[in-house]
């Protein structure tokens, strides 16, 4: 008996010793899901801070345009010269125009110079054809003026002609365009050598656009 005693305790021995040593390590989740939370609280923390920093952006400011600078129109004079063949009975006053400046830029402000020189052609040469009067009228829209007069017996028959030149002041700074009237009043004999005579009247006009200054 003692010895069947014995072979048991040992047995039961030896089977706690195979436990003890096959004993499974102690797994715990723990670990993972903490770092799992702690990987995702920045994100959410970023996301917060994003989104925060959307609202808050100011809005952007409004611009205004300017309204567009009105296209000027094609002037009388934008070559630098013009000329006009103006109908007197048989005969034809013929007007050269011309500028030294340059006319695609006047401003309503700008001084400007036209020059002019007239001449007749056709009737009869031996007939006498005097100017006795010239007059130039600027129309600005605003107000119209006689900005030039001359008065005489100027011989108009080839190889005489009339000349002159114009200065155009400053007109209203809203004045989009000019408007040159031009005059000719002209003493005509009835016939060569009789020394009466009969008037004509001849006119003329020129349009000058201005160039319009920028709203801004």
């Amino acid at each position: 008996m003692l010895r069947a005693r014995a072979a048991g305790a040992a047995a039961l021995a030896l089977s706690a010793a195979l436990l003890t040593g096959c004993q499974l390590p102690d797994v715990s989740m723990s670990p993972d899901l903490t770092a799992g939370e702690e990987t995702a609280a920045p994100t959410r923390a970023a996301s917060t801070q994003a989104a925060v920093r959307t609202e808050a952006a100011p809005a952007a400011p409004s611009t205004e345009v300017a309204p567009p600078t009105p296209a000027r129109p094609a002037g009388d004079l934008d070559t630098g010269a013009l000329t006009h063949a103006l109908p007197a009975g048989d005969r034809t006053v013929v007007v050269d125009y011309w500028t030294t400046g340059q006319a695609v830029t006047w401003t309503a402000e700008d001084d400007k110079t036209v020059q002019l020189s007239a001449h007749v052609e056709g009737g009869d040469e031996d007939t006498e054809v005097l100017v006795t009067r010239f007059a130039l009228t600027v129309d600005d829209g605003t107000t119209r003026a006689l900005a030039a007069e001359d008065r005489g017996e100027f011989a108009l028959m080839p190889p005489y002609s009339y000349s002159t030149a114009l200065t155009l002041p400053g007109a209203d700074s809203a004045a989009e365009a000019l408007t040159l009237e031009v005059q000719f009043d002209l003493l005509v004999e009835t016939e060569p050598g009789s020394q009466r005579w009969f008037r004509q009247t001849v006119l003329d006009t020129l349009q000058l656009p201005l160039l319009q200054e920028d709203p801004s």
